[in-house]
């Protein structure tokens, strides 16, 4: 008869593999969080206004902002989280720029795959199929 010793720790590898799950099971769960964003970004014309800056502009979310039709006051946080997000998917690219106030604020350039979510002569956009799946 064998003796089994049960071991209550877990090991790196099991850590590791714990780890792997919950982000898989937080994708998941999350799934719907960067079609919305990126539908709401292309409603906005935010890449439109970030691409009229220039082939290389970076723009903050209050320069942004400045471009959208609304009166809300916290519009330019609210757009900040989105293309923030945006930014972790590789959709968007962010500097960080240190403001006089020691403040550090974010600026946003296009990625390369935003060339499919603009308007151009050059080649085809994405945007009607993005919008039509929503």
């Amino acid at each position: 008869m064998a003796l089994i010793i049960s071991n209550h720790f877990e090991t790196p590898n099991e850590e590791k593999e714990e780890e792997n799950c919950i982000l898989a099971a937080m994708q998941l769960a999350s799934a719907s969080v960067l079609p919305m964003a990126l539908k709401v970004t292309t409603e906005l014309d935010v890449f439109e206004i970030i691409s009229r800056a220039g082939p290389d502009a970076y723009l903050s979310a209050s320069e942004i902002a400045l471009h959208l039709h609304t009166e809300n006051p916290d519009a330019a946080t609210m757009l900040d989280r989105v293309l923030s997000l945006l930014t972790s998917y590789s959709v968007l690219k962010c500097s960080l720029v240190k403001r006089d106030n020691d403040q550090v604020e974010r600026r946003y350039g296009l990625a390369p795959v935003c060339k499919f979510f603009t308007n151009s002569q050059d080649r085809v956009s994405l945007r009607p199929l993005l919008l039509l799946q929503q």
